[in-house]
């Protein structure tokens, strides 16, 4: 775990930077006030990295890896190698100077070279948030990177494909493990022209606050910065908002403190206004940038009696009831797992789990998944 004290305009953050050039100094001012980066989280995909690097590279599997790991990385490892031929080139983990700034280094998870087209594959390990690939700020500087490097040893015509790929095999909310951007080396170098001089702006030049969705969303600062508090409420009528903050900098321990004390009424409000958005496009109104989709909802067993029954025969008391109600189909799977079972005893348990219809959500319009579609209050199926 570490604190941010170094000027960060890596690729990683480039979602970021390249919007609010004024993030990039004020994280470093407030280091000390900020939260540790590192979690659980990053940790897992720091491993899995390892674990798809070693495959790629011929090494084994490191002991230890779980096999749900293993299974998703594979997906990763397996597209990768599908740009492999004769005489391909392919680079794993490759440390590369950033085309912006060659005292930094940026790692590729992994670059394939063929005589007819560039691909650059981006593992990400986590299920929460999906990544797209396309006109992907991350991706962009890897391959523009990595090229102006081989670009020392041979030549790569303004029309040679470039193909950028994210490989998110746990996403939640995309069936699509694999999406990739294709462009020409040319159409790579104008959009990566912009970012170069983003990044200038951000260390030298002229850096402004410009919060955004894209940009704000992962900042490690957004929790002291005043132009996050105040770019919802700014982008609404002055006749509908209901808090003035200070201009972008750094809110005092006193300003938050006053906004945590209204966090219950504006809670209370925004759930009001989500619950009444709800309702109107429930009732058949024409989606105004939300709609909605169905919700996530847990597997239940059909009939627990039964459920019990059928699993006494693999399962312990202690297993079965580790608090009063019986387990869950998830954790009876997980219980289960490792176990011989017969087929007549899976089809039988399958038989017992259902998928209740998630509860309507509303999500942004841009969102991935489909929009539930109603007449009046009757969901069309």
């Amino acid at each position: 775990m570490g604190r941010r004290e170094q000027v960060d305009v890596g690729p990683s953050a480039a979602s970021r930077w390249s919007r609010c050039t004024a993030s990039v100094k004020f994280i470093v001012e407030h280091a000390a006030e900020l939260p540790e980066d590192s979690s659980v989280f990053a940790d897992e995909g720091t491993q899995a990295h390892e674990v798809a690097a070693n495959l790629l590279l011929g090494k084994g599997v490191q002991p230890g890896t779980s096999e749900e790991m293993l299974q998703h990385v594979q997906v990763y490892v397996d597209h990768v190698r599908s740009h492999q031929s004769p005489g391909s080139r392919l680079a794993v983990e490759k440390r590369v100077p950033l085309f912006y700034l060659n005292s930094r280094n940026g790692v590729v998870d992994a670059a394939t070279q063929t005589g007819n087209a560039l691909y650059i594959d981006d593992l990400k390990y986590g299920q929460g948030v999906s990544v797209e690939a396309e006109e992907n700020e991350q991706l962009a500087i890897y391959a523009e990177s990595i090229i102006r490097q081989w670009e020392l040893i041979m030549e790569f015509p303004q029309t040679f494909p470039v193909h950028l790929s994210i490989v998110q095999p746990r996403d939640r909310n995309n069936p699509a493990a694999v999406r990739t951007w294709t462009l020409t080396r040319g159409d790579l170098a104008m959009f990566t022209t912009r970012l170069g001089a983003k990044a200038y702006q951000a260390l030298h030049g002229d850096a402004k606050f410009e919060p955004s969705d894209k940009a704000c969303r992962f900042c490690p600062a957004k929790g002291i910065c005043s132009a996050f508090a105040t770019q919802g409420l700014t982008a609404l009528p002055a006749s509908a908002r209901v808090i003035d903050l200070p201009d972008p900098g750094a809110l005092t321990r006193e300003q938050r403190v006053q906004v945590l004390k209204a966090k219950r009424v504006l809670t209370e409000w925004m759930d009001a206004v989500m619950a009444q958005e709800t309702s109107d496009l429930m009732a058949g109104a024409a989606p105004m940038g939300f709609k909605l989709v169905e919700g996530r909802a847990n597997r239940t067993w059909v009939d627990v009696d039964a459920a019990l029954k059928l699993l006494n025969n693999h399962l312990t008391i202690d297993e079965l009831r580790p608090r009063a109600d019986l387990i869950s189909p998830a954790q009876a799977e997980k219980a289960l797992k490792g176990r011989e079972l017969s087929t007549k005893f899976e089809n039988k348990l399958q038989g017992l789990i259902t998928r209740p219809e998630g509860k309507p959500t509303l999500v942004p319009e841009d969102d991935k998944r489909p929009a539930i579609q109603v007449t009046g209050f009757t969901k069309i199926q």
